[in-house]
């Protein structure tokens, strides 16, 4: 429609400045009639008509004009549809993505990495030898070794029947948390997704105390030891339970204090899973320095 009246306009515009021409070449070519009037009737004529034709593009300016803001608020409703069209899509991009990760989660595949990092967990919530053991592991340099004395504890909440039946799958176990660790990191970093994540049960109160335990024993371990940062990468896992606790609306953990508050009337891990009452000292969630032998190591295997 506005097309339409466009053209007319323009079409009209045309017909008025040409008939216009048209009469003031007549009236300038009849001699008799403004000879009283003027010497030069045909220039003056003319003359006039140059004004006329002025002013109509004075006009042509203005429409001229007109037509970029009609142009420019089509664009404007177009570039808002557009990105009304772009939302909609990254929205389902983005409940699509998890949509797939809450799949994956339920597989058999998956059962079987959650099954296996709880045979690590549990006995790492029993022990705190073997919790600390666990930690170094996630490092390159400075991992302690697994002794048989973590099974005195250990035994009381694994399903294996000896020491020597827990050591033989505890290294596979340890690589499925490896695993499964990914598998919230990937999870947490799902780009303004927090709203999609919590609709989704991915059962994260179950593992929310242990996460933030292993977050902050990887953390007091970087911090501690000069060879464990040298060699190690920067950590992250911290912020992904972070984010996790954000995209479920829960309390955040800023302090030693609130993680021992949060793990110490845990039903779950001091009922069933026999939590060790070390994990409850303080002094097990502080930074500690280095002792001289331990400084004094380290700068021998970075010289060497």
């Amino acid at each position: 429609m506005k097309r339409k009246t466009t053209l007319l306009l323009i079409s009209f515009s045309s017909a008025l400045i040409l008939g216009v021409w048209l009469g003031g070449w007549y009236v300038g070519t009849q001699q008799g009639l403004i000879k009283a009037f003027t010497s030069q009737p045909l220039a003056d004529v003319f003359s006039s008509v140059n004004a006329l034709f002025a002013g109509f593009a004075f006009c042509g300016v203005i429409l001229t004009v007109y037509l970029q803001i009609q142009e420019l608020q089509d664009t404007r409703l177009v570039l808002a549809e557009t990105a009304k069209a772009n939302k909609t899509t990254a929205d389902y991009a983005k409940e699509s993505a998890i949509v797939d990760l809450f799949q994956t989660y339920c597989s058999e595949y998956f059962q079987n990495v959650k099954n296996s990092s709880m045979n690590v967990l549990i006995p790492a919530m029993a022990s705190r030898e073997y919790f600390d053991f666990v930690i170094s592991r996630f490092f390159v340099a400075k991992q302690m070794a697994l002794t048989e004395q973590v099974w005195a504890k250990v035994s009381k909440v694994s399903r294996c029947k000896s020491y020597e039946e827990f050591k033989a799958t505890e290294q596979h176990d340890r690589y499925k948390l490896d695993e499964l660790i990914n598998f919230f990191t990937i999870l947490a970093y799902q780009k303004d997704a927090g709203d999609v994540i919590a609709r989704c049960d991915f059962s994260y109160s179950w593992w929310r105390p242990m996460f933030w335990m292993i977050a902050l024993a990887q953390e007091l371990r970087y911090q501690s030891n000069e060879t464990v940062r040298l060699y190690g990468t920067a950590l992250y896992f911290k912020d992904v339970v972070k984010k996790l606790d954000q995209a479920y609306n829960m309390a955040p953990i800023n302090h030693a204090a609130d993680l021992i508050a949060l793990i110490g009337g845990h039903p779950k891990l001091v009922e069933q899973y026999k939590l060790d009452e070390l994990h409850l000292k303080p002094e097990y969630w502080q930074h500690h320095s280095q002792t001289q032998d331990e400084a004094q190591a380290d700068r021998s295997v970075r010289s060497t």
